[in-house]
């Protein structure tokens, strides 16, 4: 199918998003903020494996923090789906256990592949709202009869600090505050957070500034609004923590074509709207 007359799609919701491209897109070198799954809805992805070897497959995850760059991964022949995963979802747990370990942090090769490039060629091709679509995504991400399986359970302690960190983004609070309030040490919640989250703590914040600012740019703010609106410093830090971590200029998606096609839950708009005051 030819998808140029198509314009990419963005729905972002509280804890999670879903960008569907339209062109090729060459993977560039970055760590990444969140765990996510890569889909080809059209061609193929290449992936270097530990041993030497290469595979071609049509789905890609891959953990937070893992620093990743073409020679690994290459997307060049692809048109592809990012599905960004809930932080402290099980859903990455459940999928590490059906796909195929490519090294650490990377696994290749979705159980239901087939039927998810489907139902992404359909999310893009279709109108449905954030709602709609997240339900949808959800029916094929993970497989009925593992949606309600524990495969471990998040530290309160974590699940606090996320909460903390939410409530407070905005500010330039030391990890010792985080820490304090759940009656640990900085090192001690430093390696409990990133052992179960994946990033440390200041990086998720550093993210949740981001996926703010990505609201805000979707909304139509300039990039000096949406980077001020989401707690930075200046249009440049924003720019560039955006580069290093999205892959892409923050202008890019927005304002140049092709233009994407956002689209922002409820739930999003309510947890961003503070910041507006």
């Amino acid at each position: 199918m030819n998808y140029a007359k198509t314009s990419p799609k963005l729905y972002i919701w509280k804890n999670s998003r879903l960008y569907i491209g339209t062109s090729h897109m060459p993977f560039r070198q970055y760590t990444l903020a969140w765990s996510q799954l890569l889909v080809s809805i059209h061609g193929e992805i290449k992936i270097h494996l530990a041993n030497g070897t290469e595979v071609t497959t049509r789905s890609c995850m891959i953990k937070a923090g893992s620093v990743v760059n073409e020679s690994q991964i290459n997307t060049r022949n692809a048109v592809i789906a990012i599905y960004y995963f809930n932080p402290i979802s099980q859903d990455f747990l459940i999928l590490q256990n059906q796909m195929i370990n490519a090294w650490q942090g990377i696994f290749y090769k979705h159980p239901t592949e087939d039927n998810l490039v489907q139902q992404l060629r359909h999310i893009l091709t279709e109108s449905f709202s954030p709602n709609q679509t997240y339900q949808l995504c959800q029916a094929v991400i993970i497989q009925p009869h593992l949606r309600q399986t524990i495969i471990k359970a998040f530290d309160p302690r974590v699940i606090e600090t996320l909460q903390n960190i939410r409530e407070s983004f905005r500010d330039s609070k030391a990890v010792s505050d985080y820490a304090s309030g759940v009656h640990l040490s900085e090192s001690r919640l430093n390696k409990l957070f990133k052992d179960q989250i994946g990033i440390p703590i200041t990086k998720y914040r550093l993210q949740l500034r981001l996926s703010v600012g990505i609201i805000r740019l979707a909304a139509g703010q300039t990039v000096t609004d949406a980077a001020y609106e989401a707690g930075f410093s200046s249009s440049a830090h924003f720019s560039t923590c955006f580069s290093e971590m999205i892959g892409v200029q923050p202008s890019s998606p927005f304002l140049k074509p092709p233009y994407v096609n956002a689209f922002i839950s409820d739930d999003a708009l309510k947890a961003a709207a503070p910041l507006a005051i």
